[in-house]
């Protein structure tokens, strides 16, 4: 398979092609409307898996992807910007970027 990557940032992801997929269902959840009941608490189940962040870390970043899908940014920027603040996986990325999706209203 081939490999591309990223050049903008140095410690930015190398995105496989298997990666394509996941930035696509990512793109396609920041492009769907929010639920009307879209919450914090609801967002914030994320905690369940991601212990080792605190709530304001979560809150934080997730507004702030928010704040990124609302200008446009490209997935694979927004990835980045996630995993660099708060030093997570690109999985852990995806997962902080598509609950802001959907569960902070954005």
């Amino acid at each position: 398979m081939h490999e591309r990557t990223v050049r903008e940032n140095p410690t930015s992801v190398s995105v496989k092609p298997s990666m394509t997929i996941v930035a696509l269902v990512a793109g396609i959840a920041v492009g769907t409307a929010a639920p009307a009941a879209a919450s914090e608490s609801d967002y914030l189940r994320l905690k369940d898996s991601l212990t080792f962040l605190t709530t304001e870390q979560l809150l934080s970043e997730g507004y702030r992807a928010c704040g990124a899908v609302h200008s446009d940014t490209r997935s694979t920027d927004a990835v980045n910007m996630v995993m660099n603040e708060l030093g997570v996986s690109v999985n852990a990325a995806l997962d902080i970027i598509a609950a802001a999706v959907v569960d902070l209203g954005c």
